[in-house]
């Protein structure tokens, strides 16, 4: 049992070895170089040490390397190398000629102003990262801000906003959106609720790893706790804004883009405890809050 013991530990270190070796080799992106020194044999051969990474290439690749050429000087060989070549003291860099210079579109052809793309997605993505976190530090916090003490942080915000690469034409704005989200969550019935001192199993940016439909799947929920009913709820933040009548159509709608993303936070959550679980969309934005229908039924899925 020993002796067996033991190859198979042997065998199970070479194949790490060569999983290994295969994980390095895999990284290049162009060109891979590969370079060894074995020793001759007496017999003239070349073969690399039993064990070595370059043994397990060497079935593939032995005829893809070649050696040094060496004279003999006594009894021991010298490696030949190529002799320093230097540049004459003369020479000078050849002259190419000047390019013709390529047409371009004329300049009243070209839009100055920045894609709106870029402020309702990259800075409306920054924003949210700040909120979330401005949010996960009032979880923590022993009571929620004042709208005063938000108003004085927004200085850092805009730092945070800066770092997170917001360009600095949009800073101003966005750092408005920030202290607005968070001045009107402190300020909503809804967002007291679901930072109340008073629910257990409290937790912001809960990271979850399970099975969820079938396959092995992870989250991070903004916010989880059981209420004083015995209900654990799941909450995701979404600083998404609305402007102009049919909020409910919006609510409605952005409830179907996140259905199942909110389905696979009851179904891991389910795993936590005995409580039904019970899910929804936070707008801070819009002081609106939106349930997910039948969480129940979804998490027995």
């Amino acid at each position: 049992m020993g002796v067996y013991l033991k190859r198979l530990m042997s065998k199970r270190a070479a194949n790490e070895q060569t999983r290994l070796l295969y994980v390095a080799a895999t990284r290049s992106r162009q060109t891979l170089y590969l370079s060894a020194a074995p020793k001759t044999k007496p017999d003239g051969t070349v073969a690399p040490r039993t064990g070595t990474l370059l043994a397990t290439l060497w079935p593939a690749l032995s005829s893809e390397f070649s050696a040094d050429e060496v004279v003999s000087s006594g009894d021991a060989p010298t490696t030949i190398i190529n002799p320093l070549r230097r540049l004459s003291a003369h020479w000078t860099p050849p002259r190419f000629e000047i390019a013709p210079e390529l047409p371009r579109l004329p300049i009243g052809h070209q839009s100055l102003e920045p894609p709106e793309f870029s402020w309702v997605g990259e800075t409306g993505r920054h924003i949210g990262t700040v909120v979330h976190a401005a949010l996960e530090a009032f979880a923590s916090a022993s009571e929620l801000p004042t709208r005063s003490v938000i108003e004085s942080a927004r200085k850092a915000y805009l730092h945070q906003l800066r770092r997170h690469g917001v360009p600095d034409r949009d800073l101003p704005r966005a750092a408005t959106l920030v202290v607005e989200a968070l001045t009107r969550t402190v300020g909503d019935d809804r967002g007291r609720w679901i930072f109340a001192p008073e629910h257990t199993e409290s937790s912001s940016e809960l990271a979850l790893t399970g099975m969820a439909s079938g396959r092995l799947t992870g989250v991070v929920i903004d916010r989880s706790f059981v209420d004083r009913e015995g209900t654990r709820w799941v909450i995701d933040f979404k600083t998404s804004r609305h402007e102009g009548s049919g909020l409910q159509g919006f609510l409605d709608e952005e409830m179907k883009r996140y259905r199942a993303q909110l389905e696979t936070y009851v179904a891991l959550a389910r795993g936590l405890g005995p409580q039904p679980v019970r899910a929804g969309l936070y707008f801070p934005l819009l002081c609106a809050f939106c349930e997910l229908p039948d969480a129940a039924a979804a998490g027995e899925r």
